[in-house]
């Protein structure tokens, strides 16, 4: 994945109506879920699945936290995400990262007329000065929901997150949390990841 940095460790994958197994207690975490719902998850386990083997922890099921969110396994941070026919993970020793955040968005989904629900008034001049503003509208939102995922705060506030945007890199502000993060576009498909670093412990005293 062209979104990970040292430390972070992922696994990305295209529906292309491969098997997949899910463990019986993941099963049953979407027994009821429509069938669409179902695949998506499976491929979503598989992605966090095949990322933990590259940390050598991947030693059981992933089960759901009542909120909805992955619960990873002791000393892990991570993220999944999915959307028409993707998936991807990712994830880090909690050590090293606070959070850690990866979103996937179809290129064209965030239209004009969800800007001033999702940005504040400086991004939206910023974004109709663009000759497109369809594609970097994309990229803003994700770089919102990945660092959101990366972050402390539950509740989303697209306006409380100022997103910086440089070449395929990126970094955001909420209150006192700090993130950095990386982009990238695949045809239609926008893919970002954000993430938190520990901070540094003061061994001097």
């Amino acid at each position: 994945m062209s979104v990970l940095v040292p430390g972070l460790f992922g696994a990305e994958m295209h529906d292309q109506g491969q098997a997949l197994s899910l463990h019986p207690q993941e099963q049953r975490e979407v027994a009821g879920a429509v069938a669409k719902r179902q695949r998506d998850f499976a491929l979503g386990r598989a992605c966090a699945h095949a990322a933990l083997k590259r940390l050598n922890r991947d030693a059981g099921p992933i089960a759901r936290a009542d909120d909805g969110a992955p619960v990873w396994p002791a000393g892990i941070v991570g993220s999944i995400t999915h959307t028409q026919g993707y998936a991807a993970a990712v994830v880090a020793a909690a050590a090293d990262f606070a959070g850690l955040g990866v979103d996937a968005e179809q290129a064209g989904g965030v239209t004009q007329d969800l800007w001033p629900r999702l940005f504040d008034a400086g991004e939206r001049e910023m974004l109709a000065r663009q000759a497109d503003p369809s594609r970097l509208a994309v990229i803003l939102f994700s770089a919102k929901e990945s660092c959101h995922k990366a972050g402390a705060e539950r509740v989303l506030r697209f306006h409380d997150l100022r997103v910086t945007l440089d070449e395929n890199n990126f970094t955001a502000r909420r209150g006192a949390e700090a993130f950095q993060g990386r982009y990238v576009v695949q045809d239609a498909l926008v893919v970002t990841a954000a993430w938190r670093r520990q901070e540094a412990k003061d061994i001097s005293r």
